[in-house]
């Protein structure tokens, strides 16, 4: 994904929540840390086949994982 688009979309999210964009992607990184600091084998596995560069993956990098996912599963 784009980092306008993305950009774009972070924009579209938060205006319907009622944050900003920078609100949106510190949330969703939260959820990420949450979820990838889980201990469970089941839960490390499904997290190991999302491509990251850094210590953990971005907002970024598990929204696209994911839109990739989708659409395979089409």
């Amino acid at each position: 994904m784009r980092k306008g688009k993305f950009s774009k979309v972070m924009g579209t999210i938060g205006q319907k929540e009622g944050i900003s964009a920078t609100e949106v992607e510190r949330e969703i990184q939260l959820a990420i840390d949450s979820g990838f600091d889980n201990p469970d084998e089941k839960v490390q596995a499904e997290w190991a086949k999302i491509p990251f560069k850094g210590e953990r993956p971005t907002p970024e990098e598990v929204i696209e994982y994911m839109c990739k996912k989708l659409k395979q599963e089409q």
